[in-house]
């Protein structure tokens, strides 16, 4: 066997390591959660157990050339749909292939994951059906956008400016040297313009 080949399974042995030990901090989480008698501890456990979850997912997809993004979010599409399992919303993805280097790949995670559960438990209080889109392309300056757009009731904006998602993903996306805007019309857009 040669050393690249034994470096290669090294790499990927490690890999699937780190995976397993982030699904198992997430699972300890959800099941902390459950125990927890305060309905606000309950929701901050769960969303510590869900952006656990998300970033032990990208280990699945980190390649020597950093983190295929795309296939990150197509798997995580229908776990984000399950966690809100009570919306009957659908979640779709359309995106062009991107490999986003280690620095910025959690960070996206994390983001993708807070305005998606953003979608999804706000946009959809009557529980009717709808669809929340999410795209990943590339502008003509080399920049990439993704954006979540949702059918939803829509939300007023200043109101939404102090809720705690909103602005942890404002926070993230100076890590990216991103762009966050969000729209509602009254549906909603969101959309992280950024750099890799």
């Amino acid at each position: 066997m040669s050393d690249d080949s034994i470096e290669a399974r090294a790499a990927s042995e490690m890999r699937h390591r780190m995976a397993n030990t982030f699904q198992l901090m997430s699972a300890l989480g959800r099941m902390r959660s459950q125990r927890a008698g305060d309905p606000e501890a309950r929701r901050q456990l769960l969303w510590m157990a869900d952006a656990i979850g998300s970033l032990g997912a990208l280990e699945r997809h980190r390649t020597p050339e950093g983190v295929d993004f795309t296939a990150y979010i197509a798997e995580m599409a229908p776990v984000w749909r399950r966690r809100h399992a009570g919306r009957k919303a659908e979640v779709r993805v359309t995106a062009i292939p991107v490999l986003a280097p280690d620095t910025a790949a959690s960070t996206l995670a994390l983001i993708a994951q807070e305005l998606v559960g953003n979608a999804l438990a706000h946009g959809y209080p009557d529980d009717r059906p709808g669809l929340v889109e999410i795209s990943l392309t590339q502008g003509a300056d080399g920049r990439h956008d993704l954006t979540v757009t949702d059918d939803g009731q829509g939300f007023d904006p200043e109101r939404a400016r102090e809720r705690f998602g909103l602005w942890f993903v404002r926070s993230l996306a100076a890590q990216v040297r991103g762009e966050f805007t969000l729209t509602s019309q009254p549906s909603c857009t969101a959309k992280l313009v950024f750099s890799l």
